[in-house]
């Protein structure tokens, strides 16, 4: 059965000069969640479709049916689907080898996503979840239909921004009772040739480049490592980063945790490249091989409640 992943994002409005807009009143006048609700209407009406993709593909966005809308609780949830389209290929039955359709470039493979998003008043930034489908997610295609939804309505002085946001429960639990399976020491500069990479008591001329020292583990690291890892993932961000006893400094130091089969990286210095995915699927209800709505609610509220009662 298919994993069920809730990712977790706050919404966000800028004007010109990058300053937050409050959502339920941006630009003085404008409510975000009647512009957003006006959007999904339309991508429901017609596809919204990404020319900007660097290949053949084109990326689709749509509704199947129209969204969900509690404005007395500022919430609006359903189903996009999405897919991507431009490609000629055949669809074989494993089995009989069989082909079981022939597939045109004005073709689309569509997957139905959940989502979640909420505005509370006068907060300059929404929740928003998405589920994600094994590597396949939407993030990037919702954030720029959203951004040329916005300019064809004419607010150019606006853009809307979509950014990971920690379960900082998730981080913790999988510390506590998980596995540290690799530790990675990154810097921005490798020296110029192997020779001066092997001297000593000199500083070698650096050039740019990536240079990764990697601490991995087929079992766990020692616990020390994780007391390190918790210490610097704690504080607050750096540009570079300085570890007591190495004499050197990190641009970023990148880990893996693992629980239960299912690992995820974390990143020091550049948090915002932590995927937000949460499994849920031992919490939901499953009828024929899916969640229902009313369970991925529930754990979007839960979601709500853990992740951003404090922040929003």
């Amino acid at each position: 059965m298919e994993r069920i992943l809730l990712s977790t994002y706050v919404i966000k409005i800028f004007d010109k000069k990058k300053n937050d807009q409050i959502l339920s009143h941006f630009n003085g006048e404008n409510d975000f969640y009647d512009v957003f609700e006006n959007y999904l209407n339309s991508i429901f009406r017609s596809f919204s479709r990404n020319e900007e993709s660097p290949s053949l593909a084109s990326l689709h966005l749509t509704l199947d049916s129209p969204p969900i809308v509690e404005k007395d609780k500022r919430r609006i949830y359903g189903y996009f689907s999405s897919g991507v389209s431009g490609e000629e290929y055949n669809i074989i039955d494993t089995a009989t080898r069989e082909r079981v359709l022939e597939v045109k470039r004005n073709h689309g493979a569509f997957r139905n996503i959940f989502f979640y998003i909420q505005m509370p008043t006068g907060k300059n930034r929404g929740a928003l979840i998405l589920q994600r489908k094994a590597k396949f997610g939407i993030k990037t295609v919702l954030k720029d239909s959203l951004n040329k939804y916005f300019r064809d309505q004419g607010f150019l002085m606006n853009r809307i921004f979509i950014d990971n946001i920690l379960h900082g429960s998730v981080y913790r639990k999988m510390l506590n009772d998980g596995n540290l399976k690799k530790v990675e020491f990154i810097r921005k500069k490798i020296p110029a040739t192997i020779e001066e990479y092997y001297k000593n008591n000199e500083e070698p001329v650096m050039i740019p480049g990536i240079l990764k020292t990697s601490m991995i583990s087929s079992t766990s690291l020692p616990r020390e490592y994780k007391r390190l890892i918790n210490d610097l993932f704690t504080n607050p961000n750096k540009e570079r980063i300085e570890i007591s006893g190495i004499d050197e400094e990190f641009d970023e130091i990148e880990f893996e945790l693992e629980l239960d089969g299912k690992k995820k990286s974390f990143y020091i210095a550049n948090r915002s490249r932590i995927q937000p995915d949460i499994d849920v699927t031992s919490q939901v209800e499953i009828v024929n091989g899916s969640a229902t709505l009313d369970s991925l609610i529930a754990q979007s509220e839960e979601l709500m409640d853990t992740i951003f009662n404090v922040s929003i």
